[in-house]
């Protein structure tokens, strides 16, 4: 009888025994759960990150430059008769970081270019197209040992912003300079380049 009694008093203490580990396991596993849900939920409040750190990088850059367009610059409406004053919303952009779209004219390299011309939209300087004004240009320097390829597509150029002359065989050919850091293309669907197609009128109907 001893016997038999001590070994259900055995088999009940290896029962609640067995009964305490599987609840700590379970406790656990719960825990864990619990946990791993929690996780989700923080990671989805999240913003979300570009998987290629240089395009977050870039996405941050592009945030910090001002963006401005074409019509902006045709507000300072340039000639030498008439003495117009540069407007003072283009004054204050002198020496800050802006970012503009456009199609790039190389000056002369092809493949590594230090210097072009940005413009609103294509120009191949055929006998049919009207050039554009020197205030519906900008005059694009690669900041020192940077270039870039000649890209026939949209792009959008971040850099320093100046108002300074560019002059050819003795003719203004630009009132706008743009120190840039980046050169990049753009998606022909970037609101900017859409408005410059859409056939923005013009001081002298480009």
């Amino acid at each position: 009888m001893k016997r038999k009694f001590l070994s259900s008093i055995g088999i009940i203490i290896g029962i609640v025994i067995i009964n305490v580990i599987i609840s700590a396991q379970v406790s656990e596993k719960e825990a864990f759960a619990s946990a791993l849900k929690k996780l989700r939920a923080e990671h989805r409040q999240l913003p979300k990150q570009d998987d290629d750190p240089e395009t977050s990088i870039r996405q941050v850059f592009l945030e910090n430059a001002i963006r401005i367009t074409f019509n902006d610059l045709r507000e300072y409406r340039f000639s030498r008769k008439a003495n117009n004053p540069i407007p003072e919303k283009l004054k204050a952009l002198q020496g800050k970081e802006v970012s503009l779209a456009g199609y790039m004219i190389p000056m002369s390299e092809a493949l590594d270019v230090t210097e072009f011309m940005l413009v609103q939209v294509p120009f191949f300087g055929c006998c049919y197209s009207v050039p554009p004004e020197p205030n519906e240009t900008v005059m694009v320097k690669m900041q020192k040992g940077k270039s870039t390829p000649y890209v026939y597509s949209p792009i959008r150029v971040t850099g320093k912003f100046k108002i300074e002359e560019t002059k050819i065989d003795g003719f203004v050919v630009s009132v706008y300079e743009i120190e840039a850091s980046q050169v990049k293309e753009t998606d022909p669907k970037d609101k900017d380049v859409m408005q410059h197609q859409a056939g923005t009128p013009t001081p002298n109907g480009f």
